[in-house]
C-alpha cells in the first residue's frame, strides 16, 4: 500500500498478543524477511538476515533492544538496525513501524531488490 508519505506500507495484521521481549518472523516481506521485536511496549523491525553470515536473527535472542544472531553472536539493535559487535561490521536495515486501531503496518521503502545478496546491504561476509 504507497501512501500519501511515499512509503511502502504493508499491513501485518493484529500484533497485539506479541509480548515484550518476543519476536515474530515474517519471511516474505522485503528481501530478506523482516523481524518484529516487541521492546518496552513499542513495536520495532529489521531485516530477518544478520549482514555477517546469511541466518535469520528471529532464529536469535532478544535481550533488551539487542537482537542476538544464533550462529556466531553478532549483535544488532532492533531500533535502529545497527551493529553493535563483531563479527558483524555492518548494521541491517531498520523499517518504520505503526500500530494502531489493532493493526500494525510497516515501512518497506528500505527493502532491497528481490535476488540481492547480504552484500549489498552492507554485509561484509558471506559464511554459508
Amino acid at each position: 500500500m504507497n501512501t500519501a508519505d511515499g512509503g511502502n506500507w504493508v499491513e501485518l495484521g493484529d500484533l497485539s498478543e506479541l509480548s515484550d521481549g518476543q519476536v515474530r518472523a515474517f519471511p516474505d516481506l522485503g528481501c530478506f524477511g523482516v523481524v518484529v521485536c516487541r521492546v518496552a511496549g513499542a513495536l520495532h523491525a529489521i531485516d530477518d538476515n544478520c549482514s555477517h553470515a546469511d541466518t535469520p536473527l528471529s532464529e536469535g535472542r532478544l535481550r533488551g533492544t539487542t537482537i542476538v544472531c544464533p550462529l556466531h553472536g553478532a549483535q544488532f539493535d532492533v531500533r535502529d538496525g545497527r551493529h553493535l559487535c563483531p563479527p558483524a561490521w555492518e548494521g541491517v536495515v531498520a523499517y518504520q513501524v505503526i500500530e494502531e486501531q489493532g493493526a500494525a503496518r510497516v515501512d518497506l521503502t528500505r527493502a532491497c531488490s528481490p535476488g540481492a545478496s547480504n552484500r549489498e546491504v552492507g554485509g561484509r561476509f558471506e559464511t554459508r
